[in-house]
């Protein structure tokens, strides 16, 4: 993990970037430029535009399911880009009692 001046982290996975805004609260978060499959992070209103926000109770509901999955499937889903994560732990949810 890169974190050059101003506080953004790159070459993050978005398991990764989901484990330090859950930790830490709010971030933004965008795709790297750098490497396919890879983000961005960085503290809220430190960059421009091409950012979106990561809040903590997304992050959290990433981290829970991850958490629940077996070692065999935490292994396909670190790797997973962000918006099929996301789709996937939003039904997840939505299907909980």
């Amino acid at each position: 993990m890169n974190e050059p001046d101003g506080g953004m982290r790159s070459g993050l996975t978005f398991l990764e970037c989901c484990e330090i805004v859950r930790a830490e609260g709010l971030h933004m978060v965008r795709p790297s430029s750098d490497a396919s499959g890879r983000y961005d992070l960085c503290e809220p209103f430190e960059q421009g535009s091409g950012w979106i926000w990561l809040d903590a109770v997304t992050a959290n509901v990433v981290c829970q399911v991850y958490g629940a999955l077996s070692p065999e499937r935490q292994e396909q889903f670190k790797n997973l880009p962000a918006g099929v994560i996301l789709n996937f732990c939003w039904k997840i949810v939505e299907k909980a009692p």
